[in-house]
């Protein structure tokens, strides 16, 4: 019984801590600019015109497929996708830089056990998120 007591104490002493890096990292952050995207693949732009994002084809869960965002006078640019009501996991993408304000990465849609295909972009870039919804195929 006392060793059940002694890992108790540390397993809760760990979701503590998780729990406070998790809000520490989300409690900064404005909420989301949700951008629509008809079509992902031919690309989308918020109405000023400062993201571009775009995907290589339509994607398809569990194969590789590229994002390429154009972002200005960012120093870098996370991607993550997720879905409401639903932990997808960890999936979060640093993209690469193609020169001044331009990004791209090779990313992978996780696996939906329910199949569902209805996602989320969330690009991360200066304390800023974008949400971009869109359908897999």
């Amino acid at each position: 019984m006392r060793i059940f007591r002694r890992y108790f104490w540390w397993g809760a002493l760990a979701l503590a801590l998780l729990a406070g890096l998790l809000f520490s990292r989300t409690a900064g952050q404005r909420p989301a600019v949700i951008v629509a995207c008809p079509d992902i693949v031919k690309g989308c732009a918020l109405p000023h015109g400062r993201l571009h994002v775009r995907f290589e084809r339509q994607p398809h869960p569990m194969q590789v497929f590229r994002i390429e965002v154009a972002l200005p006078d960012v120093r870098e640019v996370h991607a993550r996708f997720s879905m409401r009501g639903m932990e997808m996991g960890l999936n979060r993408y640093r993209l690469l830089s193609d020169g001044p304000g331009r990004w791209h990465a090779d990313v992978m849609l996780p696996a939906c056990i329910h199949g569902r295909n209805d996602w989320s972009l969330v690009l991360e870039a200066n304390g800023s998120s974008y949400e971009v919804p869109f359908k897999s195929s």
